[in-house]
């Protein structure tokens, strides 16, 4: 029981990392073109959303293995935990970027734009996430017998299909082969991320095997291999000019190593024990709700002091700053229940104490 215990908390101190690193990843984007610190974070950080979604199928699968809900029960139970979030932070976003100038909508397409955005997760930067999640969870109860009768050649068809549709992204922004327009950008459609989501159930199939194999590796070695397939992302996106994309194979095979490493840090970051892994713990809890607040923060702070983050400290004067803010907000918003509709965690104050005490036990 304490070994699962431990097996669990090292993957949520794994979806805290991807938290913080899709942050660093809208706030470098705005320097990304003529500061290398910005390149490298930006590039480091792109794991995220496709580590997300291994972790959502880790999740899913680990909680559903030994439940027997009927197809139906199942779609109602997620998406009524994603559907009124995305419609709220679509219609809340649809409404900032109108009102400030990010986006100019004539006011008698108002409901067809809004429509449009809804069906494709552009109301905002981040929101295509959701759409791909709706996607999977409408799939899940039916590919859930295969996963876990035939994991194998679940595991292996879902690779070929999800680098096909990599490879082939990546060779249209190359200009080597055209994709016809299909009417929605082609990151949004699930045959693209279906591999990660196969790749987390078949890890919660297998996590005692796998996971243990993960702790017995080096972590020196597993360095030196992150490391190389980092290399290979920061040389090609370079060479390439690729660096906006989370959707091409050298992502892959980075995201892939950089679990195996993260996972791996954890297991060093349990043994230390500190108030550390609570601000980690932290993190993972809210992850979705800073995930859908944090540009927002960012926005906000661009049209509030535009001067400042246009110096030399600008990048990491707004990554701290929305980190922060993002973080206060989250918090603050943690003390009311109705946050649970739009996505966040509630935490009952008299609750929190005790929740404190046995993660530091």
């Amino acid at each position: 029981m304490v070994v699962m215990e431990q097996r669990i908390r090292e993957i949520d101190y794994t979806r805290a990392i991807c938290a913080m690193a899709v942050i660093v990843i809208h706030v470098s984007a705005g320097y990304v073109e003529y500061s290398d610190a910005a390149y490298y974070l930006n590039q480091t950080s792109r794991f995220a959303v496709p580590m997300f979604i291994i972790l959502s199928g880790f999740s899913i699968l680990l909680s559903d293995k030994n439940k027997s809900l009927s197809a139906g029960s199942f779609i109602k139970k997620r998406f009524g935990k994603i559907l009124i979030p995305y419609l709220f932070w679509s219609l809340f976003y649809f409404t900032f970027a109108n009102r400030h100038g990010f986006t100019t909508t004539d006011p008698s397409s108002l409901l067809s734009t809004l429509g449009k955005q809804l069906y494709t997760g552009t109301a905002y930067i981040h929101l295509y996430f959701l759409v791909i999640m709706f996607q999977l969870y409408f799939m899940y109860p039916f590919l859930k017998k295969w996963i876990v009768e035939k994991p194998m050649v679940m595991l292996s068809a879902s690779f070929i299909i999800s680098f096909g549709m990599h490879l082939m992204i990546y060779l249209h922004a190359l200009q080597i082969a055209a994709l016809p327009s299909i009417g929605v950008p082609y990151v949004i459609l699930f045959p693209v991320w279906i591999f990660y989501f196969v790749l987390g159930a078949y890890i919660a199939i297998n996590k005692e095997t796998i996971l243990q194999k993960i702790r017995d590796m080096s972590l020196v070695k597993l360095l030196l291999v992150w490391l190389c397939t980092w290399l290979i992302l920061i040389m090609e996106s370079n060479a390439t000019q690729t660096y906006t994309s989370s959707t091409k194979p050298s992502i892959m095979l980075y995201t892939l190593f950089s679990f195996i490493f993260f996972y791996k840090c954890m297991t060093y970051f349990m043994k230390i024990g500190s108030k550390a892994s609570v601000i980690l713990q932290w993190y993972s809890v809210h992850s979705f709700f800073i995930y859908l607040i944090h540009p927002f923060v960012l926005s906000a702070l661009a049209i509030a002091t535009p001067s400042i983050w246009a110096t030399k400290m600008g990048l990491w004067l707004q990554l701290l700053c929305t980190f922060l803010l993002s973080t206060a907000i989250t918090h603050l918003c943690s003390r009311f229940r109705m946050v649970q509709t739009i996505g966040g965690v509630y935490h009952n104050p008299s609750e929190r104490k005790k929740r404190r005490a046995t993660m530091e036990a």
